[in-house]
């Protein structure tokens, strides 16, 4: 009798060895994905931080080449519509002057230069929103809900749209196949620059913050199944222990 007993109690500790061997491995094996998750998330905080921070330089750029567009746009005010049009008036009062032609002079002048600038005009306010909007977007980035950016927006296709209704300048009625023709708004093309790289910013930022908010939600599981097995071999002890007892 002595000798079976002996027998197995030896058959029972080689299976609590094993027993409590398989839970050591279990919990280091949640321990090292653990720490593999979060090494991977300080090097995602890091790839974060440095991708805002290369957005703002980008903004900063955008916002000193947006003074730029804006000085272009009061380039093609003046020296397109503006110019030719004082010019026609200038010819026409000319050659007014025998009394067969009324002369063209102030509030009516003013109402001709203006009726012939409007795509320039225009040009010229989508640029300053487009400035305000970016100036505004150097420190924090706005979205493209923001109002200045709406305002250029819906300004956009009327702009274009007195583009093609007229490319030839001239405000007199004088305007034949000879006429100068009428620069692209170069705004219109910078305002679609800045909408794609503000839309792609946003998105790679969006897939940064994905990427860190799913790591996290992994280590908070992996933390879970860890305090789960730790249950589970305590309550493994106290059972041992009452066996023993």
């Amino acid at each position: 009798m002595a000798e079976a007993n002996l027998r197995q109690r030896r058959g029972k500790q080689p299976g609590g060895k094993k027993n409590g061997g398989s839970t050591k491995e279990e919990s280091t094996g949640t321990e090292e994905p653990i720490e593999q998750l979060r090494n991977a998330q300080q090097r995602l905080m890091v790839s974060y931080q440095r991708t805002a921070d290369l957005h703002k330089a980008w903004r900063a750029q955008m916002f000193r080449l947006s003074l730029l567009i804006v000085f272009v746009s009061f380039h093609q005010l003046q020296s397109g519509p503006v110019l030719k049009c004082m010019t026609d008036i200038k010819q026409l009062n000319e050659a007014a002057s025998g009394g067969a032609i009324d002369n063209i002079s102030g509030l009516k002048a003013v109402k001709l230069i203006f009726a012939d600038s409007f795509c320039e005009l225009l040009g010229v306010i989508i640029s300053s929103l487009l400035a305000y909007f970016l100036a505004l977007s150097r420190d924090t980035p706005l979205e493209l809900d923001a109002w200045q950016y709406v305002a250029s927006s819906a300004l956009v296709p009327p702009c274009l749209g007195f583009y093609f209704h007229s490319k030839q300048l001239g405000c007199t009625g004088n305007i034949d196949d000879s006429s100068p023709t009428r620069q692209f708004p170069v705004v219109v093309i910078y305002h679609t620059i800045v909408t794609f790289a503000f839309w792609f910013m946003k998105s790679g930022l969006q897939q940064c913050e994905d990427h860190v908010k799913l790591v996290n939600q992994s280590i908070k599981d992996f933390q879970r199944m860890d305090e789960k097995i730790k249950k589970k071999q305590q309550l493994r002890e106290k059972a041992a222990k009452k066996r023993q007892s």
